[in-house]
């Protein structure tokens, strides 16, 4: 295995999906940490990323915005 490989895998981010979904008043968007059952709700997709970047800390994460379609259009790498 090469080295950029072994330290790819050496580091564990943390990925954050923003997502829209059906809110009891509306479309809202979902911030939701990959692998576990943490979800909140946001009005709008603003939020939701000022939120994932607020859960990022130093920890290195990765955010993935989706589309309403549910397709993903941006990823990104945090820390």
């Amino acid at each position: 295995m090469s080295t950029a490989t072994l330290e790819k895998k050496a580091v564990h981010r943390f990925v954050y999906h923003v997502r829209p979904c059906e809110g009891a008043d509306g479309m809202k968007w979902e911030l939701h940490q990959f692998r576990t059952t943490l979800h909140e709700q946001f009005h709008t997709q603003k939020e939701a990323v000022a939120a994932a970047h607020m859960k990022c800390g130093e920890r290195p994460s990765h955010i993935v915005m989706h589309a309403l379609d549910g397709h993903t259009y941006r990823e990104y790498d945090v820390n």
